[in-house]
């Protein structure tokens, strides 16, 4: 199993090299312990002088663990020591490879874990996801004895991939831009855009009070929040622009929480990496006193600890679950571990779960490959097309829709099926139609990747309306009515369904159509919790020693039906916080 190796036995080591004036000519080999395993690098020393330091083999992660690799290297070449500063929000990566070259220097192995730091654990975290890290981060400054499992070889989880908007009440960023907010106006955005009765109450009012603050905690750390800026939304608008985004995305927050963290690695905090959590443990009268896991080498161990926070995120990347509670036909742009390990293991302590049957979709997914349901293209759905249900019918004006209007209709239509259908005159000549790639950002040229469409039979091209429906597989005379309604809506300027942009008659073939169904970044029910983020079972009574944090919590439980910018990460950073905080008090810290 992998840990993270003592800050202070990795310094009293990289105190032994000292400034590297007398050393022997020659190329040398070594190693450290970075993030997610072991960095290698090749030093050469030349006149007595190391002249270069070229990193041989790593496992950290891309973006993040960029800057050390950029400048640690060089930065040890001009000090002729490895006594460099840590390049900002790669810590752990920037003393890997001073601890590689010292060892390669000194001809010493790598050096050995050194453990756990404490006895007892005060708190087990479940997941090192946004949630997770927040929440240890937080329980290892007031002071708890911390322990973190993560079941993948880095930290960050789907923040790593992830836009990184959040959302905050009263922050500095606001008061910097001269906007004035507070609790109840936030809270009352809920209430418009989530629907009044379909949310904790509670919930929303305790994360409308406490968002700012955290976000401006995370702003301390020294997280890049890029032009600090706070703007509307992504989605529906807000009320007042308490949206915000780290600079290139997600792991922005998690660079800057991982090097908060990183302080307190070897002293009161401790990770580990590669082990997967697979239960809770209970004592006799059902309280949590942690949790069982596999270690990477396949070793089954039990952590106890009188606090757990499970921080296991959402099950967006759990077909078997997305179709049990929400879909049909569904895809993800989630990771493999988005798994809802943490809903089973509540459910079986009693927990209650809310909100289950909404989920945020998001509109014109492609399966193309019906093997793996996260590699997909996108159909970029308001360029002019049409939105057919497996009927033959329009139901809403596609032109006009918002983003909340585009996920109901994916999410309610027959088996989520919306078939694009345009002729290429209607669609937007100075927009894409389809993309491929990560979040889309590989443009496809129409002609063959339609053409490619078609051969997979997710596609069409006919001459004529009627063949069109033939091969759509939809009812033929429902078909043409709706597009005869649609076409005589163009001409008399009078749409069935009010659209007023780019009302272009579907008349000149050849005439598409394209089969698409919703894709999902984030799931959006959980188990249900308290203000104080305590699980909450069937009868209304709080699970003792199990609290929650992140993406499990459900947006839908905090803000409502509907997807509210900045309400994800905000649900990892506000109650990851808050959490910590609980458990600190209680325990006394």
């Amino acid at each position: 199993m992998k840990r993270i190796l003592s800050v202070f036995l990795m310094l009293l080591m990289l105190c032994s090299l000292g400034a590297a004036e007398t050393l022997t000519d020659g190329t040398y080999t070594g190693s450290g312990a970075g993030l997610n395993g072991k960095i290698t690098v090749e030093v050469t020393v030349d006149g007595g002088k190391i002249t270069a330091v070229n990193v041989l083999e790593h496992q950290e992660t891309p973006t993040v663990s960029d800057p050390a690799f950029e400048t640690i290297p060089q930065a040890i070449i001009d000090a002729q020591s490895t006594e460099v500063d840590a390049a900002a929000g790669a810590t752990f990566t920037s003393k890997g490879i001073m601890e590689a070259v010292a060892n390669a220097l000194s001809g010493e192995e790598e050096a050995e874990d050194a453990g756990i730091p404490f006895e007892q654990a005060d708190i087990l975290v479940l997941g090192g996801g946004m949630g997770g890290v927040v929440t240890a981060t937080r329980a290892a400054q007031l002071g708890l004895n911390v322990l973190l499992l993560e079941q993948n070889a880095s930290l960050g989880g789907s923040a790593m991939v992830a836009g990184g908007t959040l959302l905050g009440c009263g922050t500095r960023m606001q008061a910097e831009a001269g906007i004035t907010d507070d609790p109840d106006l936030c809270f009352a955005d809920f209430v418009r855009l989530g629907g009044a009765g379909t949310f904790n109450e509670e919930l929303g009012r305790e994360f409308s009070r406490i968002s700012g603050e955290a976000v401006d905690w995370l702003d301390d750390l020294g997280a890049d929040f890029g032009d600090r800026k706070p703007y509307f939304g992504v989605y529906q608008p807000l009320n007042i622009a308490r949206n915000y985004s780290g600079k290139n995305g997600a792991k922005a927050f998690i660079a800057a929480l991982t090097a908060e963290l990183d302080k307190y690695i070897g002293k009161n905090a401790y990770v580990s990496l590669n082990t997967k959590v697979t239960g809770l443990l209970t004592d006799a009268d059902g309280a949590v006193i942690g949790a069982k896991a596999v270690l990477a080498d396949g070793t089954e161990k039990e952590f106890l600890a009188p606090a757990t926070v499970v921080a296991t995120g959402g099950y967006g990347g759990n077909k078997e679950l997305l179709t049990t509670y929400n879909f049909t036909n569904v895809l993800t742009t989630s990771p493999t571990c988005v798994t809802g390990d943490g809903y089973f293991w509540l459910q079986d302590l009693g927990a209650a779960l809310t909100n289950m049957d909404f989920c945020t979709s998001y509109a014109g997914g492609i399966e193309t490959n019906p093997d793996n349901f996260r590699d997909f293209g996108y159909f970029n759905t308001q360029t002019g097309c049409l939105w057919i249900n497996t009927a033959g019918e329009r139901t809403i004006d596609e032109m006009g829709a918002d983003s909340h209007d585009r996920s109901e209709t994916w999410l309610r239509n027959d088996q989520n099926i919306v078939y694009t259908v345009f002729t290429r005159e209607m669609l937007d000549p100075e927009k894409k139609i389809f993309s491929t790639g990560a979040w889309g950002s590989v443009t496809e040229e129409f002609e063959p990747y339609m053409a490619s469409l078609v051969e997979k039979g997710i596609g069409w091209q006919a001459d004529s309306i009627e063949e069109l429906a033939d091969m759509m597989g939809v009812p033929k005379d429902a078909f043409v009515a709706t597009i005869q309604a649609y076409n005589d809506g163009c001409a008399s300027g009078n749409d069935p369904f009010g659209r007023k942009d780019r009302e272009i008659p579907m008349e000149n073939g050849p005439f598409y159509a394209v089969k698409t169904i919703p894709y999902v970044m984030i799931t959006s029910g959980g188990p249900m919790m308290t203000k104080d983020c305590e699980v909450v079972n069937t009868d209304g009574l709080v699970i003792p020693g199990v609290y929650m944090a992140g993406e499990i919590v459900g947006m839908a439980n905090v803000g409502g039906l509907n997807s509210i910018g900045g309400m994800g990460h905000g649900n990892c950073l506000i109650w990851g916080k808050k959490a910590a905080e609980v458990i600190a008090e209680r325990a006394g810290k």
